[in-house]
């Protein structure tokens, strides 16, 4: 065999593992999506069934955020799997950052939440 197939061959099948891994990505950002989606609306769902602490609304705010971070993010990478074009996936990385930075706001204010919850101190405390 030359040496021009094998290399042929060799970079056929990086192409297939490449794709391959990038499908799994895709695979546990949606079991991420369903995760932080579950949560989300358990904690709505908890909420109305507590009385009205402005803390746990900041949590319940930044969970929704993360959700929704969570959602441009998995839809942008399944997007981005499935592009050949240079243009289009630069477009989808740049969703995938939003996505990204929106998780990120949406966890410091969970977490600023969280904070005043705990210097309330005798509030019990669900993350």
């Amino acid at each position: 065999m030359s040496k021009y197939k094998k290399e042929k061959r060799t970079d056929h099948t990086k192409d297939e593992l490449i794709l391959q891994l990038e499908k799994q990505i895709e695979a546990g950002l949606w079991i991420q999506v369903i995760g932080i989606l579950t949560e989300a609306i358990s904690y709505s769902k908890l909420l109305s069934l507590k009385e009205e602490n402005i803390s746990e609304r900041k949590i319940e705010t930044g969970l929704w955020v993360q959700t929704i971070g969570q959602i441009i993010e998995t839809l942008s990478v399944s997007k981005q799997v499935s592009l050949s074009d240079n243009r289009s996936i630069l477009n989808a990385q740049r969703m995938v950052i939003l996505g990204d930075l929106l998780q990120s706001a949406g966890a410091a204010t969970e977490a600023k939440g969280g904070i005043e919850i705990l210097s309330e101190g005798d509030r019990e405390f669900i993350p």
